[in-house]
């Protein structure tokens, strides 16, 4: 037997005795903890109101260097999806884990967005003013 044919008799075994583990839910919390320790890398998603030209693109892509991410993180910026009727773009971005601080991160990126470009930045589509930027008027 090879190296690999001993993987693939291994993993059924462990999938088989997981299975039969009385404890509900067991694999999964071993397996979710386990990949959120070691998860090295976090994605977001922005939505970007104000978008609607390739101009709009290489402005929230200033906006985003200005904002502390390096060229390499920026992984799509369009201005031509979700809802281009609405002028409503987006740019999806990457975070190193120990960079990324959730909320205080986010608002960062809005901020600087709307700051730059005068676009408002969000990731929920329900609240489209996450940090109270077009409350405060800044």
């Amino acid at each position: 037997m090879n190296a690999i044919s001993h993987f693939f008799i291994a993993t059924a075994v462990a999938v088989f005795v997981c299975c039969r583990c009385p404890v509900k839910n067991h694999s999964s919390v071993a397996f979710g903890a386990e990949s959120q320790a070691n998860q090295k890398e976090i994605e977001r998603y922005y939505f970007v109101k104000g978008m609607n030209c390739g101009g709009c693109v290489f402005g929230v892509k200033n906006s985003l260097k200005k904002a502390g991410l390096d060229k390499n993180q920026i992984i799509e910026v369009d201005h031509s999806t979700p809802d281009p009727a609405n002028n409503i773009g987006h740019a999806k971005v990457k975070f190193p884990a120990d960079q990324y601080k959730g909320i205080t991160t986010d608002c960062k990126v809005a901020k600087q967005i709307r700051d730059d470009l005068g676009y408002s930045a969000y990731w929920d589509k329900s609240n489209s003013d996450p940090c109270g930027l077009e409350k405060k008027g800044n």
